[in-house]
């Protein structure tokens, strides 16, 4: 577990007719998650195998989720192991050594659809509390068919944050505040002294917190450092790149101390926009020109000590000859750009065109 991860108060509200999660360190916010509208993942279901991908070890298999069939990807590396563990992958009573097209499985959704990916399931269904209970209507529901739904995606925030620290929870939503403080009437009566609807007619969440302009200042490519530097952020289908300037930064310093200043005072506003617009995948940040392997190596292991208070797993990779920082950030949910945007297309939306897949 990731220690580091630094939470004082979550605050849930919409912004745009979706809702989001925003984490704060003290009175600063250092995180923002879309909220599902649906429970999809961790969802379990019988799944019909429609295609088997053998070059890339894949199978697409149809579950019905919201009434409505969809496609997700699982990957069969698992399988072999699974079936030799003997869990109950397959639906029927069946011995089974490989999966065939037409094979009905149990499968839970691991992934959520990001760009034109689809929902990724896994056939290892651990942890779930309920196990026995779930497998057992599998014998008489037909495929495909959803066995479980999973928890609302809020509960799933907030139980996640908890692994790291105790904070306060403020919202504006009376159906989540209702179901929060269910579940710590459950789980954590500690809690609920924490948990506050706010509903002041004075003066709203939103203009309390300033939620229109974190979000827009979250949305610009250009972000402003403290000392007068700026990041560019441009995103692209393979990659984020991170482009750090001095901008403004022409205070009487020698040049050498100002380029130090503004590349450990970039990295360190990268970290935090990551998590902001939970930016994922490959981050390439050009960083102001040094030779001087000593802060070469600052600037990496500073950047490392900043990572640890991501909760999603992200790694410092190395820092090139050309001062390009790479970095790699855990896919989960769609960025905070795709969202509002509606960039990204959800779970019931995506279509996949089976004869696109190399046999």
């Amino acid at each position: 577990m990731n220690t580091a991860v630094k939470l004082s108060k979550l605050l849930i509200t919409s912004y745009k007719n979706k809702n989001f999660a925003i984490s704060y360190d003290e009175n600063r916010a250092n995180e923002i998650e879309y909220i599902e509208d649906t429970s999809l993942l961790g969802s379990i279901h019988i799944g019909k195998v429609k295609k088997i991908a053998k070059n890339i070890n894949a199978a697409f298999v149809e579950i019905e989720y919201n009434s409505e069939r969809q496609t997700v990807y699982f990957d069969m590396a698992e399988l072999k192991y699974l079936i030799f563990a003997d869990e109950k992958v397959f639906a029927d009573e069946k011995e089974h050594t490989v999966l065939h097209e037409g094979d009905d499985i149990v499968i839970k959704i691991s992934k959520l659809p990001i760009k034109n990916k689809l929902a990724g399931a896994t056939a290892n269904l651990s942890g779930c509390e309920v196990l026995d209970q779930i497998l057992a209507k599998k014998n008489y529901i037909k495929a495909p068919a959803m066995l479980y739904a999973g928890s609302k995606d809020y509960i799933d925030i907030v139980k996640d944050r908890l692994k790291y620290a105790d904070f306060d929870i403020v919202t504006d939503i009376k159906d989540i505040y209702e179901e929060i403080v269910d579940f710590f009437k459950e789980e954590r009566e500690d809690m609920l002294c924490r948990v506050r609807f706010y509903d002041d007619n004075m003066i709203s969440l939103n203009k309390l917190y300033s939620i229109d302009t974190l979000f827009s200042e979250s949305l610009s490519k250009k972000v402003w450092l403290k000392d007068g530097g700026y990041l560019c952020i441009e995103s692209t289908e393979a990659l984020t790149v991170v482009d750090v300037n001095t901008g403004k930064n022409v205070r009487k310093k020698e040049d050498g101390i100002i380029k130090l200043n503004t590349n450990l005072e970039a990295i360190k506003e990268t970290a935090r926009q990551l998590r902001l617009r939970n930016i994922s995948g490959i981050i390439i940040i050009d960083l102001i020109n040094t030779t001087d392997k000593s802060e070469i190596d600052l600037i990496y292991h500073t950047m490392k000590d900043y990572l640890k208070e991501d909760r999603l797993n992200t790694v410092a990779i190395d820092i090139t000859k050309l001062c390009l920082f790479e970095i790699t950030r855990r896919k989960r949910k769609p960025s905070l750009e795709e969202v509002i945007y509606n960039n990204f297309k959800l779970t019931k939306n995506i279509l996949y065109s089976y004869n696109r897949v190399s046999l």
